[in-house]
């Protein structure tokens, strides 16, 4: 045997292991967006995480649980695959993913100044969750964008908010215009969340304790969904768009309004930080389902 056959397994194998360790922290931040025990995971809180999966195929949610299984028995936690809620939201899942996908729910302009208008109780939490709300869809933010956001990568010019994203080491500006509507104002929503948050570094949106005491820590992805379905929610949307609505759903809304609009597909790339234009075709085909 060369040394090129043993080398090839053993790359497998730390790939594997590479993967494993990604899907457990995957399981748990969503444990921790949701306030649960990810070991020992109850079964009813694994089965729920799985239905959650929706983006992913079949093979990645099955490896998924699989990390989960292998961590408990690793830490010899009770671990039983066979549960019958387990199972049916495997199954569950599965079979979603034979079905065609429904075009993803995305936020427009509309349903943007909805939710807006429900934050307006001047509490800490109403307060940023509007700065988030209106960030991250004229920002077209990912959703990594959003919550990596530094309050320093923020600055507010006459014409616009300016934010400074990271991408590759380097820091790319991306401009926020300022319009009329105080209500729908970036510059205005980001003072006034400031004004609670007291921060001149660190994460910019931040967790925010029952008491309205805002902590130190950053939003995580699944927080920003909590938000946007929490506020939609409010906003009197149909709950079954309301739900649907993902981390990914400002940045989404952004650029189906701006094609919507004729945006010059150029100036979209440039805004959204796309360097090849074909990573539009998949909102130009959200457009058909108008």
């Amino acid at each position: 045997m060369t040394g090129a056959d043993v080398a090839a397994p053993v790359r497998e194998a730390v790939a594997t292991l590479r993967a494993y360790r990604a899907d457990w922290v995957h399981f748990t931040n969503w444990c921790a967006g949701h306030a649960v025990s990810p070991i020992p995971a109850a079964a009813d809180v694994v089965a729920a995480y799985l239905r959650s999966l929706t983006e992913f195929a079949p093979a990645t949610i099955r490896r998924r649980l699989a990390a989960i299984g292998k961590m408990h028995r690793f830490n010899e936690m009770p671990w039983d695959v066979t549960d019958g809620r387990i199972r049916a939201a495997l199954a569950d899942m599965t079979e979603r993913a034979r079905r065609p996908a429904p075009p993803p729910a995305v936020v427009t302009p509309d349903m943007l100044r909805a939710m807006v208008e429900r934050c307006a109780d001047g509490s800490p939490r109403g307060l940023r969750d509007r700065c988030l709300l209106l960030f991250g869809f004229a920002g077209a933010l990912r959703r990594s964008e959003l919550v990596g956001l530094q309050v320093e990568d923020v600055r507010i010019d006459r014409m616009a908010v300016v934010l400074s994203i990271r991408e590759d080491g380097e820091a790319q500006p991306v401009h926020l215009p300022l319009p009329e509507a105080k209500e729908m104002c970036p510059a205005a929503a980001f003072t006034a969340w400031q004004q609670v948050a007291h921060r001149q570094t660190g994460p910019l949106f931040r967790a925010i304790s029952k008491g309205e005491r805002v902590g130190g820590r950053a939003l995580t992805p699944y927080a920003v969904t909590r938000i946007l379905q929490r506020r939609a929610a409010m906003a009197e949307i149909p709950p079954e768009i309301a739900t649907a609505l993902s981390a990914h759903a400002l940045r989404a809304g952004y650029i189906v309004a701006a094609l919507r609009q004729g945006m010059d597909t150029e100036a979209l790339c440039q805004h959204t930080r796309y360097r090849d234009p074909r990573a539009l075709r998949q909102y130009e085909r959200l457009l058909t389902h108008d």
